[in-house]
């Protein structure tokens, strides 16, 4: 009797993403990368004789997507635009030289010159080393500071939404490409049951107790379950040349897939809509990166407010005068002294052709620009979150049902292949039966399979390496 599988069979999904996505954190955006780009440099390539879990699938493709490279490199960017503003609050000191020969002429009165003039020759070099300094500027580089920080949680966001739908990706052909496999194997089974049919009506014809007609239908079953399995084994190849591409390997890669890990999720396990929606809004890669653009844009509309207040400063600066000098020929008279100057410098803008008014009106409008959207994202999560849910729900159902439709037929084919063998019923009920089996395996591999992708949708809508 072969063997129905169980209700366990379900999705990996609970340590597929868990491992991937966000172990190191939003803000550590160097790490991760470092950690990906050390992983082996083979690994865009598989090993022969080993059958790959979707763990294992997922890294590849992680390491392999050159979007997922280039979202890395955008929040890295972002990062150190933060840290290009921090430096903004501490003083900036510059080493300077002057070094070279000036031929100046001069006004004078005749009294000391009957010419009126007369001719220095100077001959200088002025090292200097200048400090300037931004004491207050009344929320300015607080505001840039800000702006810079909440940019780079949208970019981690970004990165981290990139790399769930990826992994969901990986994820749903992995699923569909296990279930194809299934399926070739329930088509194997129907075709092996179909032949030992056949060998048995044949030896009944054989004996005389078995009609033409009734090999004929034997015949007939045995060819049908064998187009079967040519048309599973062909999807089968085309749910792997699926998971090969999007994982990004080469497409003639080999690839073996290990069976997804058993889990006992049923639909009592489900948490409720309104607390799915509650994460989702908490977590979701989207919704974060949208709250991060609101609060960047607030911080830019605090930058424009600050724009009308004045900035107090320090600039100083010590150096030394290294030289000669002489006038109208006169022998040259040397110096090698130090000088110093501190100033504090109060600058306030009173006329700018209302350049700072059109700068805080397109903060206005850029702050309500993120707002909206910021609504929308939710608006869309929110459906996304529903309709996921309600897949999660139909697809449970629909595997109970599944189940309990192939056990249903297995004990049918059971009783009716006894029946045939002790001569109580025909072929035709046989071969349906049989056909009906063939039928309901494969309906459970779609059941079984739809319920693994539909944790995943939840997982991915709800912005969670795993449902809970």
């Amino acid at each position: 009797m072969r063997r129905v599988r169980s209700k366990g069979h379900l999705a990996a999904w609970q340590w597929g993403a868990a491992a991937i996505l966000l172990g190191a954190g939003q803000t550590q955006v160097r790490a991760q990368s470092q950690s990906w780009a050390n992983l082996p440099v083979q690994s865009e390539t598989l090993q022969q004789h080993h059958a790959y879990t979707l763990q294992e699938l997922i890294q590849l493709a992680l390491q392999i997507s050159p979007k997922n490279r280039a979202m890395q490199e955008e929040a890295l960017q972002a990062h150190l635009a933060t840290t290009l503003v921090s430096s903004q609050y501490k003083p900036q000191i510059d080493l300077k030289a002057l070094a070279g020969n000036e031929h100046t002429p001069l006004a004078i009165t005749r009294n000391v010159s009957p010419r009126g003039y007369i001719v220095s020759s100077s001959r200088e070099v002025l090292p200097s080393l200048q400090l300037k300094w931004l004491l207050f500027d009344f929320g300015r580089r607080k505001g840039r500071l800000e702006e810079a920080k909440q940019n780079a949680l949208a970019a981690d966001s970004g990165l981290t939404g990139e790399q769930e739908k990826l992994v969901f990706d990986v994820s749903k052909a992995f699923f569909d490409a296990f279930s194809s496999q299934g399926k070739v194997r329930a088509a194997q089974r129907a075709l092996d049951a179909a032949k030992l049919t056949e060998q048995a009506v044949t030896e009944l014809k054989q004996h005389g107790r078995a009609t033409v007609v009734q090999l004929a239908e034997a015949h007939r079953q045995a060819a049908a379950m064998q187009v079967a399995l040519t048309k599973a084994s062909g999807d089968s190849d085309t749910a792997i040349s699926t998971l090969i591409t999007i994982v990004g390997l080469p497409p003639e890669s080999p690839l073996e897939l290990a069976p997804p890990t058993n889990t006992n999720a049923d639909t009592a396990q489900i948490p409720t809509l309104n607390a799915l929606i509650d994460q989702g809004m908490q977590s979701r890669p989207e919704v974060l990166a949208a709250q991060s653009k609101v609060a960047a844009a607030e911080a830019k509309v605090d930058v424009a407010h600050a724009a009308y207040h004045p900035t107090i400063s320090v600039q100083a600066q010590v150096f030394q005068n290294i030289g000669k000098t002489s006038s109208d020929g006169s022998p040259y008279s040397t110096i090698n002294l130090t000088g110093n100057s501190v100033f504090v410098a109060f600058e306030l803008p009173l006329f700018d052709g209302g350049s700072r008014a059109t700068n805080l009106s397109i903060a206005i409008s850029e702050k309500v620009q993120a707002e909206d959207e910021l609504a929308d994202i939710k608006s869309v999560a929110a459906r996304q979150i529903v309709e996921s849910y309600n897949s999660l729900k139909t697809s449970l159902e629909n595997r109970a049902q599944a189940l309990a439709y192939t056990e249903a037929a297995e004990l049918a084919y059971q009783a009716s292949l006894d029946s045939f063998k002790h001569g109580l019923s025909n072929i035709t009920d046989l071969t349906n039966d049989e056909a009906a089996l063939a039928q309901a395996e494969s309906n459970q591999e779609d059941a079984e399979a739809d319920v693994m992708i539909a944790q995943a949708a939840v997982a991915l809508a709800t912005g969670q390496n795993a449902p809970e």
